[in-house]
C-alpha cells in the first residue's frame, strides 16, 4: 500500500497539491511505521504477543494517522491519500477490535461497557425508527377506533379480536407450557429484530416496511383494548416484557438504518468505506439486542401469564426499565484496573474514534 507515495507526483502548481506534497513528506515514515506494526501484529494474530512498547507505538501511531486522514479530507483534494489514510486507519481499527472479540472476558467486556456506550452514539437512529413505528400506530389506532373491521387490515387473527371483544384471556395458555413458550417467544423476537434489520438497509422504506405489520397490530389491539374495556387487563400482561422487547426492535431497525444511509449518503467516503465503518457498529448494535429478547422472553414465558396481581408485573416493568435505563446510560470502560495489550491500545484509539 505504501507504493502508493513513490508512484505519485503532485502537480507543484496547486496549493492543496503543494499541501498535500508536504503532509506526506512529515508523515510517511510515521504512516510505514503503523503499517509494519500491522503487518506484525498480523502476523503473531494477536496483539498481547506485541511487547508493551510496541503496543503503546500501534496506540499513539494510529491516532497520528486518524489526524491525518482527518486533515486530508478537508485540505487535501487528493482522493488516493484519502482512501490510503482511510485505508490505513481501518485497518489499525480492525486490528484491534479482531482481538478483542476473543475469549469469554472480551464478550463480557463488549456487553458490559461497550455495548452501552456503542448505543449512545448511535440513539438518534434507535429514536428514528421509534418515531416510525409510533406513527404507523398512531394511524392504525385511529382507524380501528373508527371501525373494528380495520382489525383484519392490521394483521389482528379473528379470533385473537373476538377474545377482546368477549374481555378473555388468550394468553393464559402460555402459563401451561411456559418452557416450549419461552423458546418459541425467544426465536419469534429474535427472528423478528433480525428482518426489522435486514429491511432497514432499504432506507427509510425498508424500515416502514418492516415495522408496519408489528405496528398495525400494536395501535389496532390498543383500540380495540380501550373500546372494549380491557386496557388493565392486556397491559398488565404486556408490561412486564414488553419495554425490552421494543427497545431491542428499534435498536435493530436503526441499526439497519444506520447502513442504509450510509450507503444513501456516504459523505467524503467512498460506498465501500461507509459500509465497512457503519457495518462493523451495526453488527454489535444487532448482537446487543440478544441478551435483552432473551431476558423479555423470559419474563414474557414464566411471569406475565401467572395469575397475580397486576401490581407485581407493573413491579417487573418498573425494575427492568430501571435497569435498562441504568445500564443503557452508564460510563464506559473503566479507568482503573489491569489492562491487557489490547485495552492499552484501545484507550488511545478512543480518543479519535469519539
Amino acid at each position: 500500500m505504501f507504493r502508493y507515495f513513490r508512484l505519485f507526483r503532485f502537480p507543484s502548481s496547486s496549493p492543496l497539491m503543494i499541501m498535500a506534497d508536504s503532509l506526506i513528506e512529515k508523515r510517511k515514515l510515521s504512516w510505514k511505521r503503523l503499517e509494519e506494526l500491522i503487518d506484525q501484529a498480523r502476523s503473531v494474530r494477536d496483539l498481547r504477543k506485541l511487547s508493551r512498547d510496541e503496543v503503546r507505538e500501534l496506540g499513539r501511531s494510529y491516532r497520528r494517522a486518524a489526524c491525518d486522514l482527518a486533515i486530508a479530507r478537508v485540505e487535501s483534494r487528493d482522493q488516493r491519500l484519502v482512501s490510503y489514510l482511510n485505508n490505513l486507519v481501518i485497518r489499525a481499527h480492525g486490528m484491534i477490535y479482531r482481538t478483542e472479540s476473543r475469549g469469554v472476558r472480551h464478550i463480557w467486556d463488549f456487553y458490559r461497557y461497550d455495548f452501552p456506550v456503542i448505543f449512545r452514539r448511535t440513539f438518534h437512529y434507535t429514536f428514528a425508527t421509534s418515531i416510525i413505528f409510533l406513527g404507523i400506530s398512531l394511524c392504525s389506532f385511529i382507524a380501528t377506533w373508527r371501525n373494528d373491521d380495520f382489525a383484519d387490515f392490521a394483521y389482528l387473527p379473528r379470533p385473537a379480536v373476538q377474545s377482546i371483544k368477549d374481555n378473555q384471556s388468550w394468553w393464559d395458555d402460555l402459563n401451561k407450557e411456559a418452557p416450549i413458550g419461552a423458546a418459541g417467544i425467544m426465536a419469534n423476537n429474535i427472528g423478528v429484530s433480525f428482518r426489522v434489520f435486514a429491511l432497514s438497509i432499504i432506507p427509510v422504506a425498508g424500515t416502514v416496511y418492516a415495522l408496519m405489520p408489528s405496528a398495525l397490530q400494536f395501535g389496532s389491539i390498543n383500540a380495540l383494548i380501550i373500546k372494549y374495556r380491557m386496557t388493565l387487563k392486556l397491559w398488565s400482561f404486556v408490561v412486564g416484557h414488553g419495554v425490552l422487547e421494543f427497545t431491542a426492535i428499534f435498536i435493530a431497525g436503526g441499526a439497519g438504518l444506520m447502513i442504509g444511509l450510509a450507503l444513501l449518503a456516504p459523505g467524503e467516503r467512498t460506498r465501500r468505506e461507509a459500509l465497512v465503518e457503519r457495518g462493523a457498529v451495526a453488527i454489535k448494535l444487532l448482537a446487543g439486542c440478544i441478551p435483552l429478547l432473551v431476558v423479555a422472553g423470559c419474563i414474557e414465558a414464566f411471569i406475565s401469564p401467572l395469575p397475580i396481581h397486576y401490581g407485581y408485573r407493573f413491579a417487573v416493568s418498573a425494575a427492568t426499565t430501571v435497569s435498562l435505563v441504568a445500564y443503557l446510560l452508564k460510563a464506559g470502560l473503566p479507568k482503573a484496573g489491569p489492562l491487557k495489550a489490547e485495552r492499552m491500545a484501545r484507550d488511545n484509539f478512543k480518543g479519535v474514534r469519539q
